[in-house]
């Protein structure tokens, strides 16, 4: 199901190799994008965390690309 969300997009998401690194990466995304969205790290099953950005109505929007 990811990989239509990055066709979709028409970037690649950002892969963090540690979960506190995805959070830490998340909150430098919250200053940058404002208030418009929510994020969500989630574990990839094969490995990795991404960042997911949503929108105030808990859908999912996009990944936090490279």
């Amino acid at each position: 199901m990811s990989q239509a969300f990055v066709r979709e997009s028409g970037g690649r998401p950002r892969i963090f190799e540690t979960r506190e690194s995805a959070e830490s990466n998340l909150e430098l995304q919250k200053i940058m994008d404002g208030e418009r969205y929510t994020f969500e790290v989630r574990g990839r099953e094969n490995g990795g965390y991404m960042i997911a950005r949503l929108a105030k109505s808990g859908a999912f929007d996009s990944w936090v690309e490279e």
